[in-house]
């Protein structure tokens, strides 16, 4: 719906990758502090906190009437994500049974996936459709607020607990002590295959839109597609476990990448809604694979005082990768259109191959 209020606003598609980056930008300079922060004041409260800047990030969209408030309110909605993802994957890290990361990162993920389906498929019913645009983003700006509000229930209590496990103290600061987290065996590797998958899973939230316009497909078209693609990687999720205990780690982030390249090339040349409808629904289900595998690895890989700092390690690769991807991305369809951004997610993709087969 941010590109949707970008494109009624007249943005260029320039402009629209830049919103997009700065969702990301503010969370790449704060990712790695908040991983400090989490193990002093605890995962629950970042949770809160997160999802109540959320509510006042969701309200201000609705008056953001020009690309600049739009830009300055889109980044303030990174930075309440990233305290909610924090705070979530630190907990799920230093809760769940280690020997059981896959299955219970899996049924983590498998939760934000079903927002995924169901946001676009309500956003779009709320905000209706004059052809390929929405009648109005604010109704679904207003509905994302009040379902944040009606978030803060079950959470809130959390309020008063203190941290699963206190963060280790260093006297290197913060930057030095994740820069030497990331020298161990695997963690780099892992977190530059997140950095890939996140980004191109952003991308093409951002682009999806983009590209239902040039080709003259409806705002439902598209949400059914988005809806599609998180229904997919639902699926993924929720099966990971047992797809863990067939096939290693390795294995699975191996054949879901090479999968997830050739949708994402495939998209390019996608003519009708039905079409891209079916190759988003196998790259839904390749892409969902990676992202819990990646979080199971850097925790699997970490001792539990130090696994808050590498869950944002993590999360500031993926944040990087969603600031400068998405710009890049702008700039490919500014000259070659929106399926020429599909076939540079899968040149990005294939890159990342390397770094799944790395151990």
């Amino acid at each position: 719906m941010i590109t949707y209020r970008a494109i009624e606003l007249h943005a260029s598609t320039i402009q629209i990758g830049i919103v997009a980056a700065l969702y990301a930008l503010f969370p790449v300079l704060l990712a790695l502090q908040f991983g400090s922060w989490v193990g002093k004041f605890g995962e629950g409260k970042f949770i809160i906190a997160g999802t109540f800047t959320m509510v006042l990030t969701s309200f201000a969209l609705i008056f953001s009437n020009s690309i600049l408030t739009l830009a300055i309110a889109t980044a303030f909605a990174g930075v309440a994500h990233l305290a909610c993802m924090v705070g979530g994957q630190s907990m799920v890290a230093l809760r769940a049974p280690r020997e059981n990361y896959d299955r219970y990162f899996g049924y983590y993920t498998f939760s934000a996936a079903l927002g995924h389906l169901v946001g676009p498929l309500i956003a779009a019913a709320v905000a209706g459709s004059n052809g390929t645009l929405p009648k109005s983003t604010s109704n679904a700006f207003l509905l994302g607020g009040l379902l944040c509000i009606v978030a803060l229930a079950p959470v809130i209590a959390w309020r008063k607990e203190k941290p699963s496990v206190v963060a280790k103290v260093t006297n290197d600061g913060t930057y030095s002590a994740a820069l030497g987290l990331i020298k161990n065996p695997g963690i780099f590797a892992a977190i530059y295959v997140s950095l890939a998958i996140s980004s191109v899973a952003d991308v093409l939230v951002v682009f999806l839109p983009l590209f239902g316009s040039e080709n003259n497909f409806s705002p439902y078209a598209i949400g059914i597609i988005l809806a599609t693609r998180a229904g997919t990687t639902m699926i993924s999720r929720l099966f990971l476990g047992r797809l863990s205990d067939r096939f290693s780690t390795y294995q699975l982030l191996m054949v879901s990448t090479s999968v997830s390249v050739i949708a994402c090339a495939a998209m390019a040349f996608a003519k009708t809604p039905l079409s891209l409808g079916v190759i988003v629904f196998i790259a839904g289900f390749s892409l969902g694979v990676g992202q819990p595998l990646t979080m199971s690895l850097v925790s699997q890989k970490t001792v539990a005082n130090e696994r808050a700092l590498a869950v944002s390690a993590r999360l500031l690769g993926n944040r990087f990768g969603q600031f400068v991807v998405p710009a890049a991305a702008g700039a490919i369809a500014a000259s070659a259109g929106a399926g020429g951004v599909f076939i540079g997610l899968a040149v990005l993709l294939a890159t990342s191959l390397f770094g799944a087969s790395s151990r």
